[in-house]
């Protein structure tokens, strides 16, 4: 009788049910349950995350690398799921508004919960240098480079970033040659926007340079209502 080979007898659906087999060698009687070993395991003895303060992690630093593969994961799960470039930068741009609004949160618990008279900023201009300076240091940890007004149009405003963090270990394809991770910026700086009152339309474009071939530029166009309010504080 022809002897099956040791790779037949292991796939045989009769030496994976739970009877005993003939054979003592692939028996699974005497292999513990899964369920047995985790009951049987403890966990380390280690704190629970929400009850770290808030006000120890201001200045903790994490991997660049693990960051970098984080959001390149992040890119292509989502490249998967879109029809185009539009569609990619508006997604990244939704889960960026989402960081947003944590990021909001947190420097204004921050800033304001020591204080016993907590205020918020109600005019553009120190909202704006508020993002360029404060925002930017908590998300990317440092400034950005520039803040700009359009000398065009009075509700369009421009930030800076020579050498931007999300675009620094992207590899983008020739046929995506227009995209802008840093989409993913703007829609942070949206929802900080949003947060304080000044809602607007955030959007990234690449404006490269031959020192900053990754230079990118972070279009604020404001609505209407926001300009109005601001001539009536003058």
């Amino acid at each position: 009788m022809h002897q099956p080979s040791r790779f037949s007898v292991l796939s045989s659906p009769e030496h994976l049910s739970p009877t005993p087999s003939p054979s003592p060698r692939f028996t699974l009687s005497s292999t513990p349950s899964i369920s047995t070993a985790l009951a049987t395991h403890k966990p380390a003895n280690r704190p629970n995350i929400y009850d770290r303060s808030l006000n120890k992690t201001r200045t903790a630093e994490i991997s660049a690398s693990a960051f970098a593969f984080l959001f390149s994961e992040t890119v292509q799960y989502t490249q998967k799921r879109v029809s185009g470039i539009n569609d990619l930068e508006r997604r990244l741009n939704t889960l960026g508004y989402r960081v947003g609004v944590r990021v909001l949160e947190l420097m204004v618990w921050r800033a304001e919960s020591p204080s016993k008279t907590p205020k918020r900023e109600i005019r553009l201009l120190p909202a704006l240098m508020s993002i360029h300076t404060q925002v930017w240091r908590a998300v990317f940890g440092r400034p950005a480079d520039a803040i700009e007004k359009s000398v065009e149009n009075e509700d369009e405003y421009m930030i800076i970033d020579n050498d931007p963090l999300f675009e620094r270990h992207i590899s983008v394809p020739r046929d995506f040659s227009t995209l802008s991770c840093s989409s993913f910026t703007a829609g942070i700086v949206e929802a900080v926007l949003d947060g304080l009152g000044f809602p607007a339309r955030v959007t990234s474009h690449n404006t490269p340079t031959q020192q900053y071939p990754s230079r990118t530029t972070i279009l604020i166009k404001l609505e209407q209502s926001v300009l109005e309010r601001e001539q009536a504080l003058k």
